[in-house]
Order: C-alpha cells, then sequence, then structure tokens
C-alpha cells in the first residue's frame, strides 16, 4: 500500500474538517472538500475505488459568487496591533521578591518516576509562565513563592488521560531549580518598540506596515473563500449516486484522523468537540456530512477534468509545491507521483471554475 499524503489545502476546500479549514456545525458539511488518496489518512485498508458517479453534470461555468469585504476597519487594526504588543511585553529580571503568577521562571528540572528520570521530563533553562498551565496541575503552582536559586521537589500526577500511557495517572517527583525570575511589563507603542521589533523608525511607519499586512490577508481570505464558494456552487448544482461504502470509508478514515490527533494532546473526543460548542454526536453527523460531501467533490473534479481536458503539467506541481514551501520532488519523494498529481488535479480544477465564476 502506497502512502497517502494530506495536504491542507485550506484555500481550495481540500482538506477535511480537522484541517482547519472548516466552519462549525452545518458549515463544516459545505466547506469539507476534495479527500482524495492524496488526503486520505493512512490506513492498511485498501481504498474503495468505486465512488459512485454522477448522475447530471450541473453548471459549473458562470456559477456566481460574493467576495467578502477587504476592508480593514479601524477596529481591527488597533486589536491587530494590540495583539503585537502582547505578544512581546517587557520582560525585566528581578533579584528583589520570590516568584509569583504572571512571572516568568527560568528552571532546570528533572522529573522521576520511581526514582528513575523519564524521557522527555528533563530540560535545562526553561523559561516558564507561571499561571500559563503549561505544565501539569501543581508544577506552576508550586513554583509560586520561590526566590532565584532555590531548589524544590514537586510530588505530581500526571492526568488519567495523558497522550503518553507510560506517565498516564502515574506519580512522579520533579526536582527544579530556579535559575532566575523575570517580570512582565505591558509594551508600549512608541518608536523605541518599533525600533526594538522591526526595521521601521517611527510609529506611523509602524501602523501603516500593519495595515498593509491585515489588507493582504483579507484579500487571500477572500480569494479562498470565491474557491470555496465556487466549487461549493458547481458541487451543489450536479446530481450524484453514491457508493454508500466509499462514503462509510471516507467517514471512519476522518474519524482515524481526528482520534490520532485528539490523542497526541492527551484529550478526549468529548473534549475537542467541546471546544467548537458541538456534542459528539453532532459532531459525528457533521463528520458523516462532510465525507459525503468529500465524495461528491472527487467526483466532480475528475467529472470537470475529463470534459475540460484539464492536465496537470510541471507548473501545476511547481505552483502546488510552491504552496508548502518546498519542491516537488520532495513531495513525490515522500508521497509518491500520483498522490502529487491527484493534488495539483484538484488545484487545477478548482482554481478553472474560479476562473469561470461570475464575481459580485
Amino acid at each position: 500500500m502506497r502512502k497517502s499524503m494530506k495536504l491542507t489545502l485550506c484555500g481550495l476546500a481540500a482538506v477535511m474538517l480537522v484541517a482547519g479549514c472548516g466552519k462549525k456545525d452545518a458549515e463544516v458539511a459545505e466547506t469539507t472538500a476534495v479527500e482524495t488518496e492524496a488526503g486520505a489518512a493512512e490506513t492498511t485498508e485498501a481504498e474503495i475505488t468505486d465512488k459512485g458517479v454522477i448522475t447530471k453534470l450541473g453548471d459549473y461555468k458562470g456559477v456566481e459568487v460574493t467576495k467578502m469585504s477587504t476592508e480593514v476597519t479601524d477596529e481591527e487594526l488597533e486589536a491587530k496591533i494590540q495583539s503585537i504588543l502582547d505578544a512581546n511585553p517587557e520582560i525585566t529580571e528581578i533579584t528583589g521578591r520570590a516568584a509569583q503568577n504572571g512571572d516568568i521562571v527560568n528552571i532546570d528540572y528533572v522529573g522521576m518516576k520511581d526514582g528513575v528520570a523519564f524521557d522527555g521530563g528533563t530540560a535545562e533553562g526553561y523559561d516558564l509562565e507561571l499561571g500559563s498551565g503549561s505544565f501539569i496541575d501543581g508544577f506552576e503552582d508550586g513554583l509560586v513563592g520561590a526566590k532565584t536559586g532555590d531548589e524544590r521537589s514537586l510530588n505530581l500526577t500526571f492526568p488519567e488521560n495523558y497522550g503518553n500511557a507510560d506517565l498516564a495517572g502515574q506519580a512522579v517527583v520533579f526536582d527544579v531549580t530556579v535559575n532566575a525570575i523575570k517580570e512582565k511589563k505591558d509594551a508600549v507603542l512608541d518608536d523605541a518598540f518599533v525600533q526594538k521589533m522591526s526595521d521601521f523608525t517611527t510609529v506611523d511607519e509602524f501602523r501603516a506596515d500593519t495595515l498593509a499586512d491585515l489588507e493582504e490577508q483579507k484579500e487571500t481570505q477572500a480569494q479562498q473563500q470565491i474557491e470555496n464558494d465556487a466549487l461549493l456552487a458547481a458541487v451543489n448544482n450536479s446530481e450524484y449516486d453514491l457508493n454508500q461504502a466509499a462514503v462509510d470509508q471516507q467517514y471512519e478514515q476522518q474519524m482515524s484522523y481526528y482520534n490520532s490527533m485528539i490523542q497526541m494532546y492527551g484529550m478526549t473526543l468529548a473534549d475537542y468537540v467541546s471546544i467548537f460548542g458541538m456534542t459528539e454526536e453532532q459532531f459525528q453527523e457533521e463528520l458523516k456530512t462532510s465525507a459525503e460531501m468529500a465524495i461528491k467533490q472527487q467526483l466532480l473534479v475528475e467529472a470537470i477534468a475529463e470534459k475540460e481536458g484539464i492536465q496537470v503539467d510541471d507548473a501545476a506541481r511547481e505552483k502546488m509545491a510552491e504552496q508548502y514551501g518546498t519542491d516537488v520532488k520532495t513531495l513525490q519523494d515522500s508521497y509518491g507521483e500520483e498522490a502529487v498529481d491527484e493534488t495539483a488535479m484538484i488545484y487545477n480544477v478548482v482554481n478553472f471554475i474560479k476562473e469561470n465564476a461570475v464575481i459580485k
């Protein structure tokens, strides 16, 4: 079984919901896109090649889509600038008091289970913000009140659902040395901050550049939305007779991908879907709908490519590789030429639909 490739084609609506391009609830199913072998989760099960048929290929030229506004409001600009300030606080090392929540402590630590250091539990010179929740419960609280040079032993227990089965629910001891304590203060937008954080000299220059970045981002999002909406309009204009077994397999592949990702982060499915305000049952229904949509999109891409004589050439492969910051050979070596070409075909067909769309 050759490798399959999961390429995140957010703008082209060509990834599973999990890739982060889908929308919540009913919109999820509509924005989840083509999931070919190039995008399917790797599996040992033989892929069902009979996806079904398009019984009626509807209009895919001249579909009407509305371009979202690319105007950047004053509020959006100020929010972006504030986020930059928040991400770059002024940090000063202090020696006159003990560590408190919000401080950054530079630490060395060794984690031990049954007196033996465990893999991944040791670090030197690590900067940890107290109160950030970055470490397991009790670790950060155990360093509140410590002073520079202090050594502390923290008796802790890993959570039951921790991603590493060897540590899940296990009692451990962390020996920690506090090397330094640093205090964070809110950054101030002035010329000094601008000169420290960028190649610009003044606040006005920095503000203008930030505005230009936001405008570029909005234009990119608008183009992606056009691609999504045009593709979905073409899908909805057609009629299908799907092979339910292929749809079920698509669903299982997507669910397997989710489960693997969720377990890696030490979460349960219920924990994950609650982030989006969904129950497990709602999530599963959305995923079933998205699996059906993915099959429809596969069939549509194949039908349009055949009817229009759309081919994959080196230029298409190179353009796709550029999207991922790599080169064609690297992709082909990793995933195989067929998988790369399948994904490049998605680019070509979606771009064809977009170029022939009526944009309002």
